[in-house]
């Protein structure tokens, strides 16, 4: 037995168990991944005039959604207008006065919308039934899209790990197989 091959060997074997469960840990790779969130989950609701809701979001979110649109007294499909704008925009939009909207659209019935929030902040969710003198059935489902930074581990080192423990195990088993040779004799 060969005891300077037997124990490199069984040092390569403890560095290839450690690689393989440690390393994933401590080797990450950045990564992004989409986080989604429910707004509105298929909430129906009757709109007289005007219908609003304000919700509080954050900035570069994608809202994606689908409106269903009916005549509240026939429920053949119909239309009506849908705004989102932010919370200035908004306190103009009450008081007549010029506003910027952030979506702006004559919804129809099971039609999608698609659109990206500018900054952070109180958005309003509005739909503008004031030129129909029919009230409207509506239904919207919302969602967010965030895009969200990550640290994944990295799995590839388990590769390097599985070539450490076969190479450390080879040179285990040469140096329990390989005899020592006696200087003196």
């Amino acid at each position: 037995m060969n005891t300077l091959n037997l124990f490199t060997g069984l040092a390569i074997i403890v560095a290839g168990v450690l690689l393989f469960f440690a390393g994933p840990q401590l080797i990450v790779i950045p990564s992004t991944r989409t986080e989604v969130t429910d707004l509105f989950h298929d909430e129906g609701f009757i709109v007289g005039d005007i219908w609003e809701r304000s919700v509080q979001l954050d900035g570069g979110v994608l809202v994606n959604g689908t409106v269903a649109v009916s005549s509240a007294l026939t429920g053949e499909p119909s239309e009506i207008s849908m705004l989102i704008m932010d919370d200035a925009n908004y306190q103009k939009w009450l008081s007549h006065s010029s506003s910027t909207y952030t979506f702006q659209k004559d919804m129809s019935n099971a039609q999608a919308f698609s659109f990206t929030l500018p900054r952070s902040g109180l958005y309003h969710f509005i739909f503008d039934n004031t030129d129909s003198p029919v009230k409207k059935k509506v239904t919207i489902g919302a969602d967010l899209q965030k895009q969200v930074s990550v640290s994944l581990p990295d799995e590839r080192i388990r590769y390097v790990a599985y070539g450490l423990l076969a190479i450390g195990l080879l040179v285990t088993v040469i140096g329990g197989l390989r005899k020592t040779q006696v200087p003196w004799a």
